[in-house]
């Protein structure tokens, strides 16, 4: 037989069971949208998270007290151990190191804040100016100006806190009054600041939390409405290369001792990588899942498909067909509805990626992109295939099988 012939007696195989073949897609589908929306979102998260470690410049490192989830990090969200309080005295023994360039203290608390009639809860960065710049190589001022030492109720404004997003005009500008309730152990104390500075947008945020939803101060502001004293919450080490990166962080780490973190890009970058690897496999296991339960299903089906059209098969031997064509037609009707899965599965599995991370970021604020890739859809597409076709394999041997004469009298 011509394999134009065995490809249209397969389809039409799948148009006399549609329902059957429906019901087959239906399982890949489903397998196949939850790999490819899956994979998208943890691409997504790749992406995010290498996006932000340009914020930092490599040879910066950060040293935060205690740790999250066997590290740390500023602007994170979780469970953190205890660690040591650091102070400023702190700087002084890390200066000490051969190789360190800065070593910059920074306090970051949360604060309600009040612009015009818009009311949010925002981080106040308290900073030293001239150190800070050097080590956050991504900030550019937008409208206006940057910190100053001197500067003492002054301050700069990350481009979302100016000009929220969900909003369509900005909520402040220059010379505008911005006005800060912080709670202290004696009650709450309303700060007011005047607007120097406008930031350009950076993006970011998963990790070290972003410039964009934050508001900067001095740092002696910061200590005198947080009475923080010595007390710091994180402090930013700049090494004078990157080749001296990896000593300092040691030598840091022993000099503070076990109670702080210190973290580089390297090591955040590793880390990362490591987890996404892991996030990959596992969401990618449980997704497979149900091509194994589909892949059974399309075996059902095509078993009951062979006992049913024994006589077909039968008569199809009768008339000159081959052993092969037999096996060829059950296998091309098995493939197309692999193929047929597959195309719908990377589809829906792309809209649904992008539905999730529409969701995450309307309801739970966070910024998840879904970053669908050629090689995810391919690989789910090959999946689904690979899985119709090797579910089908055993039904259309059993039918390639059958001697013409028993097939003609089966009923």
């Amino acid at each position: 037989m011509r394999l134009g012939d065995i490809v249209f007696m397969a389809v039409d195989g799948i148009k006399d069971r549609k329902f059957r073949v429906a019901l087959n897609v239906l399982g890949i589908l489903i397998g196949i949208a939850a790999i490819v929306a899956l994979l998208s979102l943890t691409n997504g998260v790749s992406i995010s998270i290498s996006e932000q470690l340009e914020v930092l410049d490599p040879q910066t490192m950060t040293v935060m007290p205690g740790s999250f989830m066997g590290m740390a990090g500023q602007g994170q969200q979780g469970v953190r151990t205890a660690g040591a309080t650091l102070t400023l005295r702190d700087i002084a023994r890390i200066e000490r190191i051969s190789g360190v360039a800065v070593a910059t203290p920074v306090i970051s608390k949360t604060v309600q804040t009040k612009i015009g009639s818009h009311f949010d809860s925002i981080t106040l960065v308290g900073i030293i100016p001239e150190e800070y710049t050097q080590t956050m190589r991504s900030l550019e001022v937008a409208d206006g100006r940057f910190l100053r030492g001197s500067d003492g109720t002054s301050a700069v404004l990350g481009a979302l806190v100016a000009h929220p997003q969900q909003l369509e005009d900005p909520i402040v500008g220059l010379g505008d009054r911005v006005t800060l309730e912080i709670t202290g152990e004696e009650g709450k104390e309303a700060v007011t600041f005047r607007v120097t500075g406008i930031l350009k947008e950076v993006g970011g945020g998963m990790i070290f939390g972003s410039a964009d939803t934050r508001i900067f101060a001095t740092l002696t502001t910061a200590q005198r409405i947080f009475h923080t004293g010595n007390a710091v919450d994180s402090i930013l080490v700049k090494a004078e290369s990157i080749e001296s990166v990896d000593q300092i962080v040691e030598e840091i780490q022993d000099e503070l001792g076990e109670g702080v973190m210190v973290i580089s890009s390297d090591v955040i970058a590793g880390l990362v990588g490591s987890v996404m690897t892991m996030m990959e496999a596992i969401l990618g296991g449980i997704a497979a899942i149900s091509l194994v339960v589909a892949g059974i299903a399309v075996i059902n089906t095509m078993t009951i498909s062979v006992m049913e059209r024994t006589r077909e098969i039968g008569v199809m031997k009768a008339l000159g067909a081959k052993s092969r064509d037999v096996l060829t037609m059950f296998l091309t009707e098995s493939l197309l509805t692999g193929l047929m899965g597959g195309v719908i599965g990377a589809v829906f599995g792309v809209l649904l990626g992008q539905i999730a991370s529409t969701l995450l970021m309307l309801t739970m604020d966070v910024p998840l992109t879904s970053v669908p890739s050629l090689e995810v859809i391919i690989l789910g597409m090959a999946f689904a295939i690979v899985t119709g076709t090797f579910s089908g394999l055993y039904p259309s041997r059993k039918a390639s099988k059958l001697a013409p004469v028993e097939a003609l009298r089966y009923e």
